[in-house]
């Protein structure tokens, strides 16, 4: 099984009030693009993460997903931490040695369902954000 995720749409719910690049609103909602690229089977995948942060530095690491059940997945990675583009905000960044973790469940909405493919609505819940995204799965 091959799934590819776009995204994204982000709400911090913690720190909603930091100057975090591309906001949409004034309660913490931005939109940062994402691409996730996984592999493997029904209960586990594994997979490369790549795109921008919450300040707009390029991000880049692993992610895995663990399926819970039919459409509820946990998903354990993280990326890259970009202080530069942090401290230009003004900001701190959550960060394990240089390391963003990626720590949450995922929830998916089915969207479409076809032999070959199907679509659904992705919504990440972790540490502090809540992302949304499309995801392909073959």
């Amino acid at each position: 099984m091959i799934s590819i995720i776009y995204g994204g749409i982000t709400h911090h719910y913690l720190n909603s009030s930091l100057p975090y690049c591309n906001k949409i609103n004034n309660i913490g909602t931005i939109h940062n693009e994402y691409v996730i690229a996984m592999a493997g089977n029904n209960s586990a995948k594994i997979g490369i993460l790549s795109g921008k942060d919450s300040a707009c530095g390029n991000i880049l690491g692993p992610v895995a997903s663990f399926r819970i059940q039919e459409d509820i997945d946990f998903i354990l990675g993280g990326y890259n931490t970009n202080f530069k583009k942090f401290n230009e905000l003004g900001m701190k960044p959550v960060n394990v040695a240089g390391f963003t973790p990626v720590i949450g469940v995922n929830l998916k909405v089915n969207l479409y369902n076809s032999k070959l493919y199907k679509i659904n609505l992705d919504n990440l819940f972790s540490l502090g954000i809540i992302t949304h995204g499309i995801s392909v799965n073959f």
